[in-house]
């Protein structure tokens, strides 16, 4: 999703998807389908390539997809809600209306998720003396997804929502190298 808008509309589908799935007592299942295709999205470029060749008619992608959602045993209602996005000629937002399901379903579970960006792969203690930190500081259950950006030399990037922690050597280096063009 490119701008604000496309992510609003996103928003109101998971919004709706959300309600449906909660109607159907299929919240989880629907959670779990749109993880697996968002993972498949960025596997696979003939797949992402099927959600945004527009010589495909609405039908023909949505025929296309049938035989993923069948291997993954999608559930009826990911199933409907795949063939409303193509009707509407919205399968670009797939992957953007994964992630912010995942995200409602964590909140309504009283979860938030947190990325933890570190130089070097953090150990499996430290991943677990980060969650339980974030977990006292917000008072719920954190979700850490964890990453490696080579480029901060060492030391750990927090971001949990809009929220960002920079505690990285590179950080440190930039703070220090303003504070002293500033004096």
């Amino acid at each position: 999703m490119k701008n604000a808008g496309q992510k609003q509309l996103a928003e109101r589908y998971v919004k709706a998807l959300y309600d449906i799935a909660s109607e159907a007592n299929a919240r989880d299942a629907v959670e779990k389908d749109l993880g697996v295709l968002a993972t498949l999205l960025k596997e696979s470029d003939e797949l992402a390539s099927v959600l945004v060749n527009p010589l495909l008619t609405r039908s023909q992608q949505a025929k296309a997809l049938e035989p993923v959602l069948s291997a993954i045993k999608a559930h009826d209602v990911t199933k409907r809600f795949i063939v409303m996005l193509a009707q509407q000629k919205r399968l670009p937002a797939l992957a953007e209306i994964a992630r912010l399901y995942a995200e409602r379903a964590a909140s309504a579970r009283g979860e938030i998720k947190a990325e933890a960006i570190s130089a070097h792969p953090l150990s499996l203690k430290d991943v677990a003396i980060i969650t339980e930190r974030l977990s006292k500081a917000y008072g719920k259950k954190v979700t850490l997804e964890t990453s490696e950006n080579p480029e901060l030399l060492g030391g750990v990037v927090l971001r949990i929502g809009s929220q960002q922690l920079d505690a990285s050597f590179a950080g440190k280096l930039n703070r220090l190298k303003n504070k002293l063009k500033a004096a």
